[in-house]
């Protein structure tokens, strides 16, 4: 019976010797993250960096190279008849977060009709919006196209308003969205984000010094 915990006792002192034996891990060889959605960068032309990403300057294929191949690609037509050509790029992992990414491309409004005029499918929503996928003639020509806003949707739902605070500081300005949502607004930073208390966040970053804010909402102070 003895000899189990010989056995057991020389595995315990060979692990503690490789251990103690073991070099250092070189701090030069473990790379800090840069994607994290609260490491915004705002350049001295009033652009930013988000999600390692240019804004107003990387393109579509930039964003293929840094989340991977997207899911699908639609123009966008709200009920008020506005346009934006989003690429959806589904579950995306930063580390150990994950987060659904849709990026929304620059494109003129003539452009965006002609996608539409081409469009191969289109599609309903209760809302009233209308989704018209691309093919894929179209979804290759819009590859070097800008990015001009980027949304990040967490996946896991339902995280505390002050996980945001700590991250991003306090809002320059709030809305409420009907009684069990808000949207906060950090213009310095180009960030529009949505907190639900019912449903997904959403968090979209566009560049800083074309963000607009309504005017009907609460300002944390005067400005």
């Amino acid at each position: 019976m003895k000899t189990p915990l010989v056995i057991l006792a020389a595995v315990g002192v060979l692990l503690a010797l490789f251990y103690a034996l073991a070099p250092a891990p070189d701090p030069d060889a473990v790379t800090a993250r840069t994607d994290l959605p609260w490491q915004v960068e705002v350049l001295p032309d009033g652009t930013s960096r988000v999600l390692d990403l240019h804004l107003g300057v990387s393109t579509l294929n930039d964003a293929l190279v840094k989340f991977g191949p997207y899911e699908s690609m639609a123009v966008f037509e709200s009920e008020s008849g506005e346009r934006s050509l989003e690429a959806y790029f589904g579950a995306v992992d930063f580390g150990p977060l994950r987060a659904k990414i849709i990026t929304a491309l620059d494109m003129p409004e003539d452009e965006l009709g002609a996608l539409v005029g081409r469009a191969v499918e289109r599609k309903g929503s209760p809302t009233g919006d209308w989704k018209f996928m691309l093919g894929m003639p179209d979804q290759l020509a819009v590859r070097d196209r800008r990015l001009q806003s980027v949304t990040y949707i967490p996946t896991y739902r339902g995280l505390e308003a002050d996980f945001f605070r700590e991250r991003f500081g306090e809002p320059a300005a709030w809305k409420a969205l009907g009684e069990h949502a808000v949207q906060w607004f950090y213009p310095e930073r180009g960030l529009y984000m949505v907190l639900d208390n019912r449903g997904q966040e959403a968090l979209e970053f566009v560049v800083p010094r074309l963000m607009t804010v309504p005017e009907d909402v609460t300002w944390a102070e005067k400005r």
